[in-house]
């Protein structure tokens, strides 16, 4: 059964979604809530908490709490995960080919140091969590919309900065992957993993995003060196791009299996009655 402070957030969630408090309107004072509900103001800062969390309103200091502007009443922004090429070099999906690099606080425009790898990168670059990889970070972002930004983390194991040794700095024109390209002399491929988790603080604050209640888009970007003669394929970096779930979403054809090859055979069980034992063969 629902607490009093859920139930106030639900009746709150409700008002929100039908439009009654729309975006960008404050909220009544919590008072007027508690008075509303017959509840303490204890109640309704937990059902305002809630609520934040969900993303759903804001604190603003000193002037109230205000409903956000819904995600699902945006157009998200469509990024076509696919790898696109101009005079500048490689780039990921047409919407992002006018993006440009935003400097770090301190100025650099890509910050190229050593640090511990997380664990699951470590686990697709196939080494121990915390060993010391050498890793190149950029914000990137469209020029003409402030919060239309990401972060890239570029994951690169040691054979690799030990072959390619501009990977550890000014990489030039056409970047890491020509460099890479250049010394391999064959084409380098991509896969991506997209999940979505909760942004850290300094997230938050390079993004641009919420504090609370917005969860971060993250796509893993593996990039592999194909196999050649008596060498295997390699994996030559793992780039971790982070971006607003608030703003933006993932879009990728789905291509047809082999056992959806067309002409498709016709169906012959009920989806909602047939026996799961029946349908892989078994008894």
């Amino acid at each position: 059964m629902a607490t009093q402070y859920e139930q106030i957030a639900q009746a709150l969630r409700e008002r929100i979604t039908s439009g009654d408090y729309a975006p960008g309107t404050a909220l009544p004072y919590m008072r007027d809530i508690a008075e509303e509900f017959s509840v303490s103001n204890i109640t309704v800062r937990k059902a305002y908490g809630l609520l934040t969390r969900e993303g759903l309103i804001e604190s603003r200091r000193r002037t109230g709490v205000f409903v956000r502007e819904l995600p699902d009443r945006l157009r998200l922004v469509v990024r076509a995960r696919q790898i696109e090429r101009d005079e500048l070099g490689y780039f990921s999906g047409p919407e992002v080919q006018h993006w440009r690099a935003i400097p770090h606080p301190d100025g650099e425009k890509t910050r190229v140091t050593t640090a511990p790898a997380p664990a699951d990168v470590a686990d697709v670059l196939g080494v121990e969590t915390g060993e010391l990889l050498t890793v190149r970070k950029r914000i990137v972002g469209d020029p003409d919309v402030e919060n239309h930004r990401q972060l890239a983390d570029s994951w690169i194991p040691a054979w690799v900065t030990e072959e390619v040794p501009a990977l550890s700095g000014d990489t030039g024109m056409g970047g890491m992957y020509d460099r890479v390209e250049e010394w391999a002399g064959r084409p380098l491929s991509w896969r991506e993993e997209v999940s979505a988790r909760m942004p850290s603080p300094e997230e938050s604050s390079a993004l641009l995003m919420p504090e609370t209640g917005v969860p971060l888009l993250r796509a893993l970007r593996v990039t592999f060196l194909p196999a050649r003669r008596r060498q295997p394929e390699r994996i030559v970096e793992v780039q971790d791009v982070r971006m607003s779930a608030e703003l933006f979403a993932v879009g990728y054809p789905l291509p047809r299996g082999e056992s959806a090859k067309w002409p498709v055979r016709p169906a012959t069980s009920d989806y909602y009655q047939a026996d799961p034992d029946e349908l892989d063969g078994t008894e």
